[in-house]
């Protein structure tokens, strides 16, 4: 072997040790850059995810309160209201709830105005907001008429007037 082709394979060695090097430095950024770009698209799927369990499973417990009050022979607004009141969400902001958050029990609104003798129990965080709801409706002399559950079914209580007018 001359002095030549020593040379030739001192420097392809080297720069085959090179690339190597390379190669692993470039896979090492990729793969961080990858997990960064891939990390917040994480984040948010898996919070839309988590609402979508509350939704899902807090929507159960009313539906399964809708259930309740229409078997039941007592129909009163002071029942409805104090069988919502035992009951407690099982989701809270993402989670499963404690018990102490103040979206933790359902909500119960009493209405005795004359276009609108009602309760509406539901679901929310924050003291007055209420996200998911039924409505059990009286007539004005206190007996139970319906259970407007328009609300669960995606339906705002004109939507489902004008489709009964149709």
């Amino acid at each position: 072997m001359n002095m030549n082709q020593k040379n030739l394979l001192i420097v392809s060695i080297i720069a085959n040790v090179f690339l190597i090097v390379l190669i692993f430095y470039v896979k090492k950024n990729a793969t961080a850059q990858a997990q960064e770009f891939v990390k917040p698209r994480l984040e948010k799927a898996s919070y839309q995810i988590a609402q979508v369990k509350d939704i899902t499973d807090n929507n159960n417990l009313l539906w399964s309160l809708i259930d309740n009050t229409w078997k039941s022979p007592d129909k009163s607004k002071v029942f409805v209201k104090k069988l919502a009141e035992t009951q407690k969400v099982p989701r809270c902001s993402g989670k499963a709830c404690t018990g102490t958050e103040d979206e933790a029990k359902l909500r119960a609104v009493i209405s005795d105005k004359a276009t609108d003798r009602s309760i509406t129990v539901g679901w929310g965080s924050g003291k007055d907001n209420i996200k998911y709801s039924f409505k059990v409706v009286y007539d004005d002399k206190g007996n139970f008429v319906t259970i407007d559950a328009s609300d669960l079914l995606g339906k705002s209580s004109s939507q489902e007037a004008m489709e009964d007018g149709e």
